[in-house]
């Protein structure tokens, strides 16, 4: 199950390339056709060996464990070029930043030696991490908030080993995640502030 799952989020990103590529020519990338055109021509790319390898595993190698979060969001942008289907609204997205950039705080400089406590270890076992966990998933299930899904699918894979990794951890944020996520807020608040000074200026005219 894992070696196939280790295929997945480079199939995604492959996909993702094409789309972006097919975008920026100017084509067409919505639609059936298009879609399936450009998800065998990424699944070829990505079963292709290289050195007795193929391209996929070597992406494992030097990434072996892309978070179910990051995938999630790969997923859903790919899905929104191919049909125009939004898997994840702005509100599961923005909750999914919150979500990852508070992991990432908690765990990078802690499992630096930032403190004395290792947040990792958590990940090991039925532990506090799990409590957390689940009960996030409940609240945002209550609010009916699709990152809900995200962190069930995150659980399910957990429990069925999909990763390399057997620490909890991995499976929920990884560091690319994590500079996606800050990239996207710093995205965001750069465009509220210059819309702010905008509005203030126009109105001060």
């Amino acid at each position: 199950m894992t070696a196939a799952f280790s295929y997945v989020f480079p199939f995604l990103l492959m996909m993702a390339l094409c789309q972006r590529v097919m975008i920026s020519w100017g084509k067409r990338a919505t639609g059936w056709i298009p879609t399936i055109i450009l998800a065998s021509a990424s699944a070829l790319m990505v079963i292709l060996p290289i050195a007795g390898l193929p391209v996929g595993r070597w992406l494992v190698s030097l990434y072996p464990n892309p978070s179910i979060p990051l995938t999630a969001l790969l997923f859903s942008w790919v899905l929104k070029n191919a049909f125009q289907l939004n898997l994840l609204d702005m509100r599961a997205i923005q909750t999914c930043r919150g979500f990852s950039l508070l992991a990432g705080v908690v765990l990078y400089p802690m499992a630096l030696g930032v403190s004395g406590f290792d947040p990792y270890g958590a990940g090991w076992h039925f532990s506090w991490l799990f409590i957390i966990l689940f009960s996030i998933t409940l609240l945002l299930l209550f609010l009916k908030n699709r990152f809900s899904v995200v962190l069930l699918a995150t659980i399910l894979a957990f429990n069925l080993h999909l990763l390399e990794s057997s620490n909890l951890w991995d499976y929920l944020v990884d560091p690319i995640l994590v500079l996606v996520t800050i990239a996207g807020l710093t995205v965001q608040i750069v465009k509220f502030t210059f819309q702010t000074m905008s509005d203030t200026f126009g109105k001060n005219r």
